[in-house]
């Protein structure tokens, strides 16, 4: 395990916060040099600790306003890796995380209807190892990784 300091804590807030904030600017921030903000930030992406940097884009803008989060139960009996394989091809799957309790799995979908939506979900019950799938819809979004979503919108 790669052990960080505080320095790589707050160039880890500032890159939460805004995955392009310029070296420059970082260092500004942080009264460091670019070369060391550079440095740390390469040295933290060797370690994976930065695993990559992301936009976030709004769903309903790009005309995908159904959003769910999916638990899933599996029977136990089925290699969870191909039930993993099978539903991370699918297109509208965002987010497969692996839990213990009472699902094996939370998935988070995002598709251009609630009827498109619906297949989805029932395809997912068919999957070879699936036992079921309870879905909750998503109205709003508030938050997303470290940074608050400004939405003015009401669900």
């Amino acid at each position: 395990m790669t052990q960080i300091d505080e320095l790589d804590k707050k160039i880890l807030e500032i890159l939460k916060l805004d995955g392009r904030a310029p070296i420059r600017e970082i260092s500004r921030q942080l009264g460091s040099s670019p070369a060391t903000v550079s440095r740390k930030i390469k040295r933290m992406e060797e370690a994976n600790i930065i695993k990559g940097y992301v936009s976030i884009v709004e769903d309903e803008e790009v005309g995908k306003g159904s959003r769910a989060v999916l638990l899933v139960k599996t029977t136990g009996d089925y290699d969870q890796n191909q039930i993993v394989e099978k539903v991370t091809q699918m297109d509208d799957i965002c987010n497969v995380f692996l839990t213990m309790g009472n699902y094996d799995m939370i998935l988070t979908a995002c598709t251009n209807s609630e009827a498109e939506l619906y297949r989805m979900i029932k395809k997912i019950r068919s999957t070879s190892g699936i036992l079921y799938v309870d879905s909750t819809t998503i109205v709003s979004r508030r938050k997303v990784l470290s940074k608050i979503v400004s939405d003015n919108k009401e669900p």
